[in-house]
């Protein structure tokens, strides 16, 4: 049985071009005749032939390359292993590789991908996918149950892999026929959320891996509807349509990624339309220059990024809550939002679950945090931190001073880097900057290697595995050590490890809720990092110029929104 299941309704937001906007291209007139057509004058029969072969010249076109660019530096493509997707350009995977099934984070549903449906037993520990007959790899080979069996399987034997922590309640994963059966320890209600995020791997390419983890995985093979064809260091991707995708051939021979070293060199080749669109990347303040070309739009929606600072609680000073709930007093959103970001960003709760999750998101926790610098200060002095001659709030001989990481090559960053680091200054605390590119960011999250330090983190589309990846202690490690999951902040309550494991058994919605806002209360009292916004995607693009067809009720560059892009003739 197949089913769909939303939690939450997705905020869209779609920027209208101010100039010139393309649509679906309309139908070919019929070829029937009737007796009034007959009737026509013969001006009248002349304006329908031409109208007739207007529509003609724009209806959807096959082949061509459609030519899009996106900022990703060599270091992002020394590595294609969709297992370690942080380590690699994950836009680019997702135009290859497939999981059992997809969330769309403008419908807030998740769709059939290699999974026609799933399927649950009476109690929720057992859940069963039904394959989808029509997959098949880029080398031709069926796509089948044993290849998520193997997938899941290597997950389990190298820990690093696992990077959700999934195998904790899996007990086990059997193909059956055209089946995949999870047998679960407990109730494990966010389990397909999860697969959600599990790009799925061919066994008989990966199976004689000795180490999966280290694999480069030079010429990925997966399922999707683009197939890796080469790559030109720091000039291109190629890829070729895959014409055997189970969805159907997308309308272009082939697309061509154009690789940018910084976000300007990006939005600068957009500007110029040297390429038809981006995966996301835009300076924020070439927005308004970007709206009054003709036929740009933008596809703006909110979604699984939050953007923080990241706070390290292994640090001494850091770990006192009341430290870091002064610095996220003096944190202002609205500003971040509206003069770092044009408005294209929503706001991040201090209790960390975004709008998008609906009456699940504690609102008190949302509104608990408020911008008051003059309070901050008040607060620090209550707790028994005093200035410095040089501004700067010290305790027992140590001072309010830490390393401040951001991305370089990203002006909007680097913007509202500067904006926060003048905000701590002017409460006493001291910012030491320090510029890093986003694999180096990934890599001093995950090994606890920073003070504070700005970037987004993802999440999974369910709150349980929101909550659970990013402030569960099992989610975190030593410092040196890789994180099993997304606790980057180093953080550890014991309370809330109590409750994320009791409601990710929870089947009763009105239970889970009630877990669920307590969290978030006890995550904002905390303060746990400092909010910055919520991202989803600003996707910009020309429609109507070279290339239509793009999708609005999906990200366009999801893999049923990218077959549909086709070349205008």
């Amino acid at each position: 049985m197949k089913k769909s299941i939303s939690f939450f309704l997705v905020l869209t937001v779609l920027l209208s071009c101010l100039a010139g906007c393309g649509g679906t291209a309309p139908q070919s007139a019929s070829s029937s005749s009737t007796a009034s057509q007959a009737a026509e004058s013969p001006a009248a029969a002349q304006e329908s032939k031409e109208e007739s072969k207007q529509e003609e010249s724009q209806a959807p076109a096959q082949g061509g390359t459609l030519v899009i660019g996106e900022y990703i530096l060599d270091t992002q493509l020394a590595a294609k292993n969709p297992f370690l997707p942080r380590n690699t350009a994950q836009n680019l995977l997702n135009l290859m590789y497939e999981r059992l099934v997809y969330f769309n984070p403008i419908s807030g549903e998740l769709e059939p991908e290699l999974a026609t449906g799933y399927e649950w037993n009476a109690d929720f520990t057992q859940l069963t996918f039904t394959m989808n007959p029509d997959a098949k790899w880029h080398d031709g080979q069926p796509v089948t149950a044993e290849d998520v069996v193997f997938t899941y399987e290597a997950m389990k034997s190298q820990e690093i892999l696992d990077r959700y922590n999934m195998w904790s309640r899996i007990e086990s994963v059997k193909a059956e026929g055209g089946k995949v059966v999870f047998t679960l320890s407990q109730p494990y209600v966010s389990l397909p959320f999860y697969a959600s995020e599990i790009y799925i791997v061919p066994k008989h390419i990966w199976e004689g891996s000795s180490d999966i983890s280290q694999e480069l995985n030079e010429v990925p093979v997966g399922s999707g509807p683009f197939i890796w064809k080469s790559y030109s260091t720091g000039t291109d991707v190629q890829l070729d349509a895959n014409k055997d995708y189970w969805r159907g051939a997308p309308k272009v021979d082939g697309m061509v990624v154009n690789l940018y070293n910084t976000a300007p060199n990006t939005t600068l080749a957009l500007l110029k339309g040297d390429i038809a669109a981006t995966m996301g990347t835009i300076a924020m303040s070439s927005i308004p220059e970007l709206m009054t070309k003709p036929n740009a739009k933008m596809q703006v929606y909110a979604g699984l990024t939050n953007f923080v600072v990241a706070v390290n609680h292994e640090n001494e000073l850091l770990s006192d809550p009341v430290v870091r709930k002064a610095m996220a007093m003096a944190v202002n959103q609205t500003d971040l939002i509206t003069k770092g970001e044009y408005n294209g960003v929503f706001p991040t709760s201090p209790g960390w679950l975004p709008d998008v999750f609906g009456d699940l998101q504690n609102t008190e926790a949302k509104e608990s945090l408020t911008y008051d610098p003059a309070e901050a200060m008040e607060l620090l002095e209550s707790a028994g931190y005093t200035k410095g001659n040089d501004g700067i709030y010290q305790k027992d001989g140590k001072r309010l001073s830490f390393t401040y990481h951001n991305a370089s090559g990203a002006p909007a960053q680097q913007m509202e880097a500067g904006m926060i680091q003048q905000w701590l200054l002017n409460i006493g605390v001291e910012i030491l900057p320090r510029l890093a590119t986003w694999p180096e960011l990934t890599q001093l999250l995950q090994t606890g290697q920073y003070d504070l330090l700005q970037n987004g983190i993802a999440f999974p589309p369910d709150p349980y595995a929101a909550l659970n990846t990013s402030f569960h202690s099992s989610m975190t490690a030593p410092i040196g050590t890789a994180t099993a999951g997304t606790n980057y902040f180093r953080y550890r309550n014991s309370e809330v490890d109590a409750l994320l494991d009791q409601v990710s058994a929870e089947t009763d919605a009105a239970k889970q809720k009630e877990i669920y806002t307590k969290l978030q209360s006890i995550i904002a009292e905390d303060a746990v990092f400092l909010p910055m916004y919520n991202a989803g995607g600003h996707n910009p693009y020309y429609d109507g110029t070279k290339y239509s067809g793009w999708v609005e009720d999906a990200p366009i560059f999801s893999t049923r929104g990218v077959i549909e892009i086709y070349q205008i003739q």
